[in-house]
């Protein structure tokens, strides 16, 4: 019994991991791979925008500078050394060309680096400076414009210098330009709370101030100094960079965003998904837990009931070995016993026809054959038990006495109930109708509960048998003197295989071949405890005529008379 729960258990255990191996193992790994594909689209995403963004801000960086030094070469393509050296002209043109502030100051310088001209804050800090010597001016000079980096000069404030040459190069016209406005062009170019955007030279130099307070590039961020052609993404730790060279190679511009802020959309939207996968993975794990337990569940009881069907098998197979058995131990002796009977009566016939005083034992002899035809008919009896026990192997239904019946296998235990001082009381109706049923499964039921109830009794108690009728149906009930039975018992007590008795000595299928024969019979039986202790088992037949059977109106009490 306990080897059969371990095989379920592990059949069962076996299907909800192959389940779980072959359904939702493959579908928690396809969940992965999807939201693995999804995560890296949405970071391509992100690179995409990073590039956008980066290229922008770069076009609007180089449009910015271009633009004054297109502004510068066009004034000083408009005037001469002469008229742009003249300081009330020079106040005049910078009131012009500065209505949005972008222009901090201009400078008038002659190709001997003499400042001719100056309108700006810092007058009086630069007044007669001379910048022929300056790397600068030498590359206006050559190159015929400049662009500067940031950078602090006599002023002491970050400023940024472009200066132009006019077509004869005989001076420089030269602005600073206003670190504020520039440095506005980076603002747009923020992506997120932990997001950057700045430029630095090739040195690594800042050339606007970081968004986020920085003043010096990490180790790690050093690597996108390296120069390189178009637009670059790269993942350094946390952080998406995206970098583009400007200026001629001079200036990178570096827009940095952090991933998880970039995510907050696919990270929202995963959890959501995360939470229906995992949803529907407990309810699919739930069902399949079920379906495994229902298909093992019928398995099992499939199983007790073919176990069951082989018990029955067996036990009619025994039964019939014995039907047979019985009907030739009866045969052979009734032949004998017949003889012994004829010889007996033929005694008893010759014996009157004797002179009393001749024979001296005449008395005796006459008690001797009383004795023997006594004894003979006892066991006639036995013959006549076994006689009608065998013809009940047969499985029809017929006409049957209940009373008989009970009687018939009362005397099979009465023998084991004397043995144990247990009083077997038959309060049998007198007017019991008989009824069609099948009378050897019927016997094997009250022999089963018979049986029971000596096991209960055990030893110096009491067996009440009962049987009573209405217009439907026959009642009878099983009392016994026993200790009763307790409610957790009382559930299980018609279940398969289960069992009260010692290891070896119950297979734990009467009762539950009782309730299928009852059932089959069309009755039912049922049990519960008597008030004044031990246990009452009550079986319902229903009442059925030969009339309703289609089989005339022939009584039998279930054997013939007539062969003997």
């Amino acid at each position: 019994m306990n080897n059969k729960k371990m095989y379920y258990s592990r059949l069962r255990r076996g299907l909800i991991s192959a389940f779980f191996i072959f359904i939702l193992v493959p579908t928690l790994f396809v969940s992965w791979v999807t939201i693995y594909n999804l995560r890296k689209c949405a970071i391509q995403r992100i690179e995409n925008s990073g590039v956008r963004m980066a290229e922008d801000r770069t076009d609007a960086v180089s449009q910015y500078l271009n633009k004054q030094i297109i502004l510068l070469s066009t004034l000083a393509g408009m005037y001469p050394i002469k008229i742009m050296g003249d300081q009330p002209h020079l106040d005049q043109l910078f009131r012009s060309v500065n209505e949005r502030g972008d222009v901090v100051d201009l400078h008038v310088i002659d190709s001997a680096g003499k400042q001719l001209a100056y309108v700006g804050p810092y007058r009086s800090s630069i007044e007669g400076k001379n910048y022929k010597d300056a790397p600068w001016f030498k590359e206006a000079m050559v190159a015929g414009k400049h662009v500067s980096d940031v950078f602090m000069g006599y002023r002491n404030v970050p400023h940024l210098v472009v200066a132009v040459t006019d077509p004869l190069k005989t001076y420089v016209f030269r602005a600073t330009i206003n670190s504020e406005k520039f440095n506005a062009l980076l603002l747009r170019a923020q992506t997120g709370p932990s997001g950057d955007a700045y430029i630095v030279n090739r040195h690594g130099e800042f050339q606007t101030p970081s968004l986020q307070g920085t003043i010096e590039l990490a180790a790690a961020e050093k690597n996108l100094l390296e120069y390189h052609e178009g637009t670059s993404t790269r993942t350094i730790g946390p952080f998406l960079y995206t970098s583009s060279w400007m200026k001629d190679g001079q200036w990178l511009l570096v827009v940095k965003s952090k991933i998880s802020d970039s995510l907050g959309t696919f990270n929202e939207r995963r959890n959501n998904s995360l939470m229906i996968i995992t949803a529907s993975s407990m309810l699919f794990l739930g069902a399949a837990v079920l379906l495994c337990r229902y298909m093992v569940g019928r398995l099992e009881q499939d199983d007790r009931r073919r176990a069951d069907m082989d018990q029955q098998m067996v036990q009619v197979e025994k039964m019939a070995s014995i039907g047979r058995l019985a009907a030739g131990i009866a045969h052979e002796i009734n032949n004998p016993l017949q003889m012994i009977t004829n010889q007996a009566g033929w005694i008893e016939e010759l014996l009157p026809d004797e002179d009393p005083e001749a024979v001296k034992n005449l008395g005796e002899y006459q008690d001797a054959v009383t004795k023997i035809k006594y004894h003979v008919r006892r066991a006639g009896t036995i013959t006549h038990r076994l006689l009608g026990f065998s013809r009940r192997m047969s499985a029809e239904k017929e006409s049957v006495s209940v009373n008989e019946l009970l009687e018939e296998t009362v005397s099979f235990v009465e023998n084991e109930a004397v043995n144990h001082n247990i009083i077997i009381e038959q309060l049998l109706d007198k007017n019991l109708p008989t009824t069609m049923t099948d009378g050897p499964q019927l016997q094997q039921v009250f022999l089963n509960l018979l049986n029971n109830c000596l096991d209960a009794v055990e030893q110096n108690g009491r067996i009440t048998i009962t049987t009573k009728a209405d217009d439907t149906s026959i009642s009878i009930e099983f009392a016994d003197s026993g200790p009763g039975i307790s409610a957790e018992v009382m559930k299980q007590i018609f279940d398969p295989f289960f069992t009260t008795k010692d290891p070896g000595k119950g297979t734990g299928l009467g009762m539950s071949i009782c309730y299928d024969i009852m059932k089959k019979l069309g009755g039912k039986i049922e049990v519960k405890n008597n008030k004044v202790g031990g246990a009452i088992f009550t079986l319902t037949l229903p009442l059925k005529h030969l009339s309703e059977s289609g089989q005339g109106d022939r009584r039998t009490s279930g054997y013939d008379e007539s062969i003997y």
